[in-house]
């Protein structure tokens, strides 16, 4: 990081759990925060411990688009629009996500990873409706969408304790890195790297996710895609090669020199 900047619905699926080193809870605090504040902090970090989230931050290995300083960054934001405790939802947090990567990153690749999770199956159809909602949350911040390092630090220092702060990014995903891909965000050829299935790993760092996730539910095989699997099919036994048969030889007669084609 050069310096510091849905789901469609909101109930969780029915997602395999993860195992990661986070454990899934209800964040307590320490209590020592003012009233209001201390339920704001509170509710964003219980939002952070929900299952299908877990497995979001699980997928992005080296904390490129949800790391300390932008989770920090969308708390900010929350705050920044005045959100109710019962808009502290998913769709809100990967709206607050995306627009401090806007803020934030040089590279746009990695934050297109967020929209199959913000928006679930046909997700690609949904990015302008997505674009809007991130412009109304930003015009609902009285557009201050700028947040320094030391005021993500302070926010951060309120519950130190918190995994959310451990995410620290490594050195060499930092820096100013121009991505090469410019124009319209809702050019396919823009996001067309973007797949349904999570990001499998980072090849820079050599970490790899030893399950494949996808963001959605598993489609349960119909009944019969279910006999099929249950009879092997009939073993052929193996073609025998047609005989090869011998072309008769055709002699032509010289073409005679003085023949012309009009």
């Amino acid at each position: 990081m050069t310096s510091l900047s849905s789901r469609g619905q909101d109930s969780s699926a029915a997602l395999p759990a993860v195992t990661s080193w986070v454990k899934p809870g209800v964040w307590a605090g320490t209590g020592r925060l003012p009233s209001r504040q201390c339920q704001e902090v509170r509710a964003f970090l219980n939002l952070l411990e929900d299952s299908y989230l877990q497995q979001f931050f699980a997928t992005d290995l080296c904390f490129q688009i949800s790391d300390k300083y932008l989770l920090a960054m969308a708390l900010i934001y929350f705050q920044r629009a005045g959100l109710q405790l019962s808009e502290y939802t998913h769709s809100n947090l990967f709206l607050a996500l995306y627009l401090a990567n806007d803020m934030e990153e040089d590279r746009e690749d990695p934050k297109y990873e967020i929209l199959p999770w913000a928006l679930g199956q046909g997700w690609r159809k949904l990015v302008p409706s997505f674009l809007r909602q991130r412009d109304q949350l930003w015009a609902r911040m009285g557009y201050r969408a700028a947040v320094s390092r030391h005021c993500c630090e302070e926010v951060m220092a309120k519950e130190p304790s918190h995994w959310a702060w451990t995410r620290e990014r490594p050195i060499h995903h930092g820096g100013a890195q121009r991505s090469s891909l410019q124009g319209n965000q809702n050019c396919p050829s823009v996001m067309s790297h973007v797949s349904n299935l999570s990001p499998l790993g980072c090849s820079v760092c050599g970490c790899w996710v030893r399950w494949g996730h996808s963001p959605f539910p598993p489609k349960e095989p119909s009944p019969k895609q279910n006999s099929l699997k249950q009879c092997p099919p009939p073993q052929q036994s193996p073609k025998q090669p047609l005989p090869t048969q011998s072309l008769p030889v055709i002699s032509l007669p010289p073409c005679p020199r003085n023949l012309f084609l009009i």
